[in-house]
């Protein structure tokens, strides 16, 4: 149709991802992730988002200008999408930890905390976002009770579990 865009694809993603959803960090997260780097907590990102990785990394360092996320793992740049395991094993390579030292927080019950639970992560499932319904809500926490899954509705929860356990 000789319609041509005089943009790179990085600018496209950037565009249009501004455009459909500016995001905002959920209430809590900016103290939650200055609490974890006073404890010395490494922390990094997995997301399936499809947007660039460059694309993703700015706008997380934009609306989180004090993170000190190691990486930004997306999709886009490695092909696999939670809750496929790799993902995670290429988070874990990334990190040089191994599964059972590392926490995963995700709000997505069965792309985070499922795949979390399949790369032997110990999964924290962020509920204060959660979108689905209530149904889906119950049918989840049934699944992550039976699983042991910690489940948090505010980022000063876990913040105070950590507390505890470092305590012990």
């Amino acid at each position: 149709m000789g319609i041509e865009i005089p943009l790179g694809t990085d600018e496209i993603d950037r565009i249009f991802w501004d455009a459909a959803s500016p995001g905002i960090p959920t209430d809590g997260m900016p103290e939650f992730l200055t609490f974890l780097k006073k404890k010395g907590i490494r922390t990094g990102v997995i997301s399936n988002i499809t947007y660039a990785q460059s694309v993703v990394a700015e706008r997380i360092t934009r609306l989180l200008p004090n993170h000190e996320f190691e990486f930004i793992l997306t999709s886009s740049q490695y092909i696999f999408r939670k809750p496929h395991q790799r993902i995670f094993q290429l988070a874990l390579k990334k990190a040089n930890l191994p599964a059972e030292e590392v926490w995963y927080i995700g709000d997505n019950y069965l792309c985070d905390i499922e795949g979390a639970l399949t790369a032997g992560i110990t999964p924290v499932w962020y509920t204060g976002a959660f979108e689905g319904t209530e149904d889906d809500k119950a049918a989840y926490a049934d699944r992550s009770d039976k699983a042991g899954c910690l489940r948090i509705k505010e980022w000063n929860e876990l913040a105070i579990k950590l507390d505890q356990l470092q305590m012990k």
